[in-house]
């Protein structure tokens, strides 16, 4: 298929045969409820001839979890797709068809669910193996169906391998939001799909504080035979602290491990390597945050590997809360230095964490690869209904362009999304259909970003953007609460260490298009592939793009420059960059193969074309023309009829100058020279 820029474009419409992104935004919804565990089949449809026998489980949650929408009508956008690959595409994410999931125990028998959404109408499975358990299920595009599973499923016997992996399937790509409740214990993680698992994480839960003792993480293995080696940062039972042990998983096998030692034990840092990829979950059964204020409450997040954590994020504080919130940042080399706002709060090493309470918008930056997470803390803390939850933040470098997200309700709700968007595209990201308003948006700093406290009602919500933007989702009730991230990328930024962008300068004349290739390599000069590259251009022809490379290394971004002057180009993988100048010079063209046309805006002015030796100008309207080349001047004559011809005679290639001027006399308006048609000789 030819280039869709390479094309004539109609004037109205999208151009036959070319590859077309479409996006689509929920402008209305209607609210249904579903009885708990409702088993009903479906009926055959011409989107979902697959899922005509299968059987939908709306596993609604108990009664004081509210609604979700079932049904919405969508309003949809279409727009050209560039050439060359896009970051969707081609950058693993946290939407999947295959996952491994695990729940670590809460404080008690929880309720556990699952939360499947999806872009498009998709069908799929949950099971769990070990339990005996199976359930289908379909989403209906950009709404979330509620899975729910048995308790059993829960991790509560330390230091020990079961059966008790989760395994979603799907026919299209979904996300997953992993849900153990309790009265007033709760949270939430976003699950992450099979192909973007690696083997190497680190763990990040939070401390025991002597009121209830739990740190603790899981594990599920995605193949047979997979051995893990653990490194535990706390020692547990028979487990010392710093000593490596291995243990051996088949697929679907967990592997869990609580210290319920006395404060201030904590097994984040613990280092797990493995030879197969694995699901890593860490957290705590019942955390006091900070330690000293009540109330407890259950803690997770499914925990990235370390060859997709980031070095620049952006944070909001939590809404209603009067006294900040507490972070932790945990190092993934030795000598990391990590800041807050421009100054350096830590030095780290490999495994080591710092914990820090911010009270305002925060910028945090690390010059080596870290995790970040943003703890609620407990009620007792400042007053407000709240209770504490633990919330991986993305960072800036793996931020997505759509998601769409659950708002559970639980006791008495008060829900929230907390968006960070660049400054650059405050007042255009929609939040259900409608822009979310600028004066919502406060800046973090002197990030370039700037961030919104976004009240939602409970149910699902999906929110898109021209740029890519970070979203997290939380929700407060009497001593209850959770939180979790919307979505991310999981590119593989700790590998990259080098950007190259060509051409290094260009010139090429205003009105056309302009490519760049940025070519993303590792310390070894090995190319990277599936990194989101952005792209900035700042001069004369302001904007902004970003794609994602391929099995080479290479990103290309396209863009036309429609008024003269310089631009700089920077593309970017995180802080790491490469820049390219480009020059835009007034209706410059070389001739090709075939004739080239172009449009001129007046009849007035001077146009410079690059032409090749005894190259032929050829007019398509009359008028008075002047021909100059840079080894000798060609005399004026008056071009009077279409199709007349003036050759460039220079031996060498060089310019042609052409001086435009209104013929005068009472048909002045019918003479006025409009387009030239090049030729080669």
């Amino acid at each position: 298929m030819a280039p869709c820029r390479d094309r004539a474009r109609p004037a109205v419409g999208l151009l036959l045969g070319c590859a077309v992104w479409l996006s689509w935004l929920a402008v209305g919804a209607l609210i249904n409820q579903v009885s708990h565990a409702e088993q009903r089949p479906l009926s055959p449809s011409p989107s979902r001839s697959q899922a005509a026998s299968a059987l939908l489980h709306h596993g609604a949650m108990p009664k004081d979890d509210g609604q979700l929408p079932s049904a919405a009508r969508y309003l949809l956008q279409a727009r050209q797709a560039k050439r060359g690959p896009t970051a969707a595409a081609n950058t693993p994410d946290s939407k999947g068809t295959d996952f491994w999931l695990a729940f670590p125990g809460n404080l008690s028998m929880a309720a556990l669910a699952l939360l499947v959404t999806s872009d498009q109408d998709t069908t799929g499975t949950v099971a769990l193996p070990g339990l005996g358990f199976t359930r289908p299920f379909m989403v209906d595009a950009s709404k979330v169906t509620t899975v729910v599973l048995p308790p059993a499923a829960a991790l509560n016997r330390s230091d020990t391998t079961e059966n008790k992996g989760i395994h979603i399937t799907a026919e299209h790509e979904v996300s997953v939001y992993g849900l153990s409740r309790l009265p007033f214990t709760t949270d939430a993680y976003l699950a992450l799909p099979t192909d973007i698992l690696d083997t190497e994480y680190i763990v990040l839960g939070y401390r025991n504080s002597d009121v209830v003792n739990g740190t603790q993480f899981a594990i599920v293995a995605t193949a047979d035979a997979t051995t893990v080696t653990i490194t535990p940062a706390a020692t547990t039972g028979n487990r010392l602290a710093g000593v490596p042990y291995t243990i051996t998983l088949d697929q679907g096998q967990t592997y869990f491990l609580r210290n319920t030692g006395p404060a201030p034990n904590d097994l984040s840092g613990t280092v797990l390597t493995s030879d197969r990829p694995i699901a890593v979950f860490g957290g705590h059964q019942c955390a006091n945050i900070p330690p000293g204020f009540a109330a407890c409450d259950y803690i997770v997040e499914q925990l990235p590997p370390v060859p997709t954590w980031g070095k620049t994020f952006v944070t909001m504080p939590l809404a209603t809360r009067l006294h900040g919130d507490t972070f932790r940042f945990l190092a993934s080399a030795d000598g990391t230095a990590v800041s807050v706002n421009g100054t350096v709060v830590a030095r780290l090493d490999r495994g080591e964490f710092h914990e820090k309470l911010i009270t305002g918008p925060a910028q945090i930056t690390a010059d080596r690869p870290i995790l970040v997470a943003q703890y609620s803390n407990g009620t007792q803390f400042d007053g407000v209904t709240s209770d504490p939850f633990m919330m991986l933040i993305p960072p800036v470098e793996q931020f997505l362009d759509n998601y769409t997200v659950a708002a559970l309700a639980s006791g008495s709700p008060i829900n929230f999304i907390n968006v960070v968007a660049p400054s650059a595209a405050v007042g255009t990201i929609l939040l259900d259909g409608a822009a979310i308003p600028e004066d919502s948006f406060v800046p973090i700093g002197g990030s370039g970003f700037a961030g919104a406290q976004v009240s939602v009602g409970a149910g699902s919500h999906t929110l898109t953007g021209a740029l890519p933007f970070g979203v997290v989702v939380y929700s407060f009730a009497f001593v209850n609460s959770y939180g979790y991230p919307g979505g991310m990328l999981f590119a593989p930024l700790v590998i990259v260490t080098a950007v190259a962008l060509t051409p290094e300068v260009a010139t090429n004349p205003a009105g056309t298009e302009h490519c760049v290739v940025a070519t993303v390599t590792d310390q070894g000069g090995n190319p990277v592939a599936g990194v989101r590259v952005d792209f900035t251009v700042t001069g004369a022809n302001p904007t902004t793009g970003l794609a994602s490379t391929d099995a080479h290394g290479q990103a290309e971004f396209c863009y036309s420059g429609t008024t003269p002057g310089v631009d700089t180009i920077v593309a970017a993988v995180g802080a790491i960059a490469d820049s390219a100048t480009k020059t835009w010079v007034e209706a410059i063209l070389r001739f090709g193969d075939g004739p080239t046309t172009l449009t001129v805006d007046t009849s007035r002015g001077t146009f410079t074309f690059a032409y090749v030796a005894g190259g032929t100008l050829q007019l398509c309207s009359g008028g008075r023309a002047r021909i100059e080349s840079g080894l000798l001047t060609i005399s004026s004559r008056c071009l009077e009829d279409l199709g007349d011809l003036l050759r460039a005679v220079g031996p060498t290639d060089g310019t042609v100058t052409v001086q435009l001027l209104d013929r005068t006399g009472p048909s002045a308006a019918d003479r006025t020279i409009r387009r030239f048609l090049l030729r080669p000789q």
